[in-house]
């Protein structure tokens, strides 16, 4: 069953890097949606912004990304 709010377009893939994904049993539409939008996302310049709570990328008080990220890892500061 389609999801009506979906836009069905043709993608070109290699037939190599498919044959692998369904094997691995990766949803080929989901991973390319995924990746497209992270894309979108970059070009928009909000690479580093995160939502909340997610650990990827620390942005600290200057909305930039922490460089040094040893404090959120439990390290020690210097």
């Amino acid at each position: 069953m389609r999801d009506v709010n979906k836009k069905s377009v043709m993608v070109y893939l290699d037939p190599e890097v498919v044959r692998e994904a369904r094997e691995l049993g990766l949803n080929i539409s989901k991973v390319c949606e995924n990746a497209l939008r992270e894309a979108v996302r970059r070009l928009k310049g909000e690479y580093f912004k995160t939502e909340p709570n997610s650990p990827s990328v620390n942005v600290g008080e200057c909305g930039r990304r922490d460089l040094n990220p040893g404090h959120w890892l439990g390290r020690p500061r210097s």
